[in-house]
């Protein structure tokens, strides 16, 4: 989780419900390799969920937090806030 793409990625699913593959890579400016990569590295930790969508012949690859994801990424960004903040 400590990566800064990681990281990036987790944030920028905190807020919404699922993000579709292109509008992560355009939104984090990544390759599609580096994302295809890092997606893969959070969904084998089981902080993400991966769902391929099907939409006019196309399959698109949509990533949205696990449950569990959520969890320990609010507990990292708590843990930081303390470390950066004190108690």
């Amino acid at each position: 989780m400590h990566s800064p793409v990681r990281l990036a990625i987790l944030g920028a699913l905190r807020h919404v419900q699922a993000a579709d593959f292109g509008d992560l890579q355009r939104s984090l400016e990544i390759t599609t390799a580096e994302l295809s990569r890092q997606l893969g590295v959070l969904h084998r930790e089981e902080l993400i969920e991966i769902k391929k969508v099907q939409r006019h012949r196309h399959t698109i690859t949509r990533a949205r937090l696990s449950e569990q994801g959520r969890s320990r990424f609010e507990n990292y960004l708590a843990e930081l806030h303390r470390v950066a903040f004190g108690s």
